[in-house]
């Protein structure tokens, strides 16, 4: 790949930065998302049935569980710690994507959905391999994540659109409202 980019003199070295760049925000969040793991000192002891029933009984498959008080007391603050870092987390693949491959509205549903099932799958593995609750499974994560790439991509989308008006005309157009 990288002699491929080589060879194209007028992209070459925009698109290895953009790979570069790609594969350290990779790595950044699966440090976020995955580690520290805290291995427990009675490992592969404690992996019993009950211990994974009682794993599995805590994770999260209601969707927008927030709606509802009873859940978690609701806050701001909360709310948008807990959902808005989601979506964060997940809006530069989408601009990636963007950025690699242009898919149509369906291909990059299904690649958020992907996503965000992905990243809560492994959790997932890694907590009934490893017998504890390190991060919570939540499918709303999954929506948030999924959003994330959604929103990251229009963000894309917009950037192209601002940049070609922009290389266009030599510096930047504002559209005008026709009556």
């Amino acid at each position: 790949m990288t002699i491929t980019c080589l060879r194209n003199q007028k992209q070459g070295w925009k698109r290895l930065f953009g790979i570069a760049l790609f594969g350290l925000y990779i790595i950044a969040v699966i440090g976020v998302v995955f580690f520290p793991i805290s291995i427990p000192l009675n490992w592969p002891a404690n992996l019993n049935w009950k211990e994974t029933l009682n794993n599995l009984s805590r994770i999260n498959l209601s969707p927008l569980y927030f709606l509802s008080i009873t859940h978690h007391p609701f806050s701001l603050r909360w709310l948008l710690a807990d959902f808005g870092l989601n979506a964060i987390l997940t809006m530069p693949f989408g601009f990636g994507l963007g950025y690699f491959h242009r898919p149509g509205w369906m291909k990059l549903l299904f690649w958020a959905l992907l996503t965000g099932l992905t990243m809560e799958g492994i959790q997932l593995l890694v907590i009934l391999t490893i017998g504890t609750l390190y991060h919570t499974v939540d499918i709303n994560d999954v929506i948030l994540n999924a959003l994330g790439v959604i929103v990251g991509y229009c963000f894309f989308l917009i950037t192209q659109k601002v940049l070609h008006k922009t290389n266009k005309t030599g510096r930047t157009q504002t559209v005008e409202k026709q009556d």
